[in-house]
Formats: C-alpha cells, sequence, structure tokens
C-alpha cells in the first residue's frame, strides 16, 4: 500500500474533526500500519486522545504537534493530520500536503457556508474538488438536513460518507478505550467504508487520476447484523 496522507480540516468547529482523525488513525492501527499523527489543532485534543491508545499500539503510533516537509519521507504507512477550525498557514499547508482532505460537516449553516473558500484555497494547490469530500454528520430525517442536502447537491460537492451520531463513540475516545468498544458492525460500517474509501482513492491517484468522484459514490451493501440498541 502506497503512503497516505489525510487532512480532517473544516474552519467551523463542533464538526467532529477530531473525532473522525482519532478514529481513521485507529483503523490505521488496528489493520496493522504504521501512523504519523499530527495535532495542529492548539486544543490538543488529538494528542490527548492518542495519547491514550499508546498502550495499545506503542510501536506503531507517532504522535507530533507540527507538519513540516520532511514528514512526506516518514516511514508511517499513514499520516493524519488534524487541523483547527481555520484557513490559516498551517491548515493551508495541511491541504497542500495531504492526498485527501476529509471535510466534516453537521446540518447547519455554519458547517457550510465556508466550504467554497476552502475549495478555492485547494485548487490553488492543484486539487480537484473531489480530493476533499464531504463527511455528513449527524444527518437525519430534520427539515433543516433537508435543507443541507438541497445545498450540498445544488453546489456539487462530494460526499464520501454519511455518518451517524453514535453516544458510544465519544464516550470510548474520551475515557481511553478503542474506538469501536462496544459497538456492533453496523455501527462500525461506516467509518471503516470511508476508511477504505480513502484507500481506494490514494491508489486511484497513485495512477495519475485526479478526478476521483466514483471512488466517493461507489456504495457498499449494507450489513445484516442486528441493529444497535
Amino acid at each position: 500500500m502506497s503512503k497516505i496522507a489525510v487532512a480532517v480540516l473544516n474552519r467551523k468547529g463542533g464538526v467532529g474533526k477530531t473525532t473522525i482523525a482519532v478514529i481513521l488513525a485507529e483503523i490505521a492501527l488496528v489493520r496493522h500500519n504504521r501512523v504519523l499523527a499530527i495535532d495542529l489543532d492548539p486544543s490538543r485534543n488529538f494528542t490527548d486522545a492518542l495519547g491514550f491508545m499508546r498502550n495499545y499500539f506503542r510501536n506503531s503510533l507517532r504522535v507530533k504537534s507540527t507538519l513540516e516537509e520532511s514528514d512526506a519521507d516518514a516511514p508511517e504507512e499513514w499520516i493524519v493530520i488534524d487541523c483547527p477550525p481555520n484557513l490559516e498557514e498551517d491548515s493551508k499547508y495541511a491541504i497542500d500536503f495531504a492526498d485527501i482532505v476529509v471535510v466534516p460537516v453537521r446540518p447547519d449553516f455554519f458547517s457550510l457556508s465556508n466550504l467554497g473558500v476552502m475549495y478555492s484555497e485547494a485548487n490553488k494547490s492543484g486539487k480537484e474538488k473531489s480530493q476533499l469530500p464531504l463527511v455528513k454528520v449527524g444527518y437525519d430525517s430534520s427539515v433543516m438536513t433537508k435543507i443541507a442536502n438541497q445545498l450540498i447537491s445544488e453546489r456539487g460537492y462530494p460526499v464520501a460518507e454519511d455518518l451517524p451520531l453514535h453516544k458510544h463513540i465519544p464516550y470510548n475516545i474520551t475515557s481511553g478505550r478503542v474506538w469501536s468498544t462496544g459497538l456492533i458492525a453496523r455501527s462500525r460500517q461506516p467509518y471503516e467504508h470511508l476508511y477504505d474509501k480513502i484507500v481506494a482513492a490514494v491508489e486511484r491517484l497513485g495512477t495519475g487520476v485526479t478526478d476521483i468522484n466514483e471512488v466517493w459514490t461507489d456504495k457498499k451493501e449494507a450489513d445484516t447484523e442486528d441493529a444497535d440498541i
């Protein structure tokens, strides 16, 4: 597998950036990859959450707080970058550095309103819009979700995955457990699909293809395991 560098970014805070960064890092570790985690957010929640994981993955996880050009030659197979909720120099460099920039969005105007600026910045780095897929977090049957979905569709934003809110996940992360503790396969599935799609996207990029929309629209069969309680 090629080296994979993924940044998680939105100019809006509280949309699930750090949670998704932690989950991607942990899935990579569980699948026997070495991970370099780069925490650019001054809150250092990514660092704290992964600090709990060092007891599980002693020799496979490295955490640092700066992103440098030399990180492209790091020995780890996965580089996961948790960005601050802004578009200042660190975030701009993360966009330039990463293969894929995952953009979590909640069903509200605040997390969607600045996306055009992000895509404009990515274009300066030579990235296609499809290299900045949205991840919808907590979209349901509400009127606000319908409005948000319409806006996403009208503006042609790529969507990689639709992640439901699950109360066990933030509890697991903040209490030092592996993110998926207590979750059945159906609950884990959307997060694992996101991981798999990122791997497929980077493989496509490695062949010289830059428009990778078909990776995000690839549908997988639902798991048949019993529903969560």
